[in-house]
């Protein structure tokens, strides 16, 4: 988030919302995300009436990425 929105030395209690962010962050912030993990969090996280911290994000993605581990070996049992 800090490279889109330009901001450095963001908290883990930062929200989107909070720092400037808009549906232009989030388009690049979720392309970022989906090349980095694979994943994609819910877009609603980051317009959430209260907003969700960048770790309750980061926790979603961290559960996206979990999940994805958890069915491939599954498949590869």
């Amino acid at each position: 988030m800090e490279r889109v929105i330009g901001l450095s030395g963001l908290s883990a209690e930062a929200r989107f919302l909070d720092i400037g962010g808009n549906s232009l962050n989030l388009v690049e912030i979720l392309k970022q995300v989906k090349q980095e993990t694979g994943t994609t969090p819910s877009p609603r996280m980051f317009f959430h009436k209260t907003g969700s911290s960048i770790s309750a994000i980061s926790a979603e993605i961290d559960s996206q990425i979990a999940a994805k581990l958890s069915q491939k070996e599954l498949v590869t049992q």
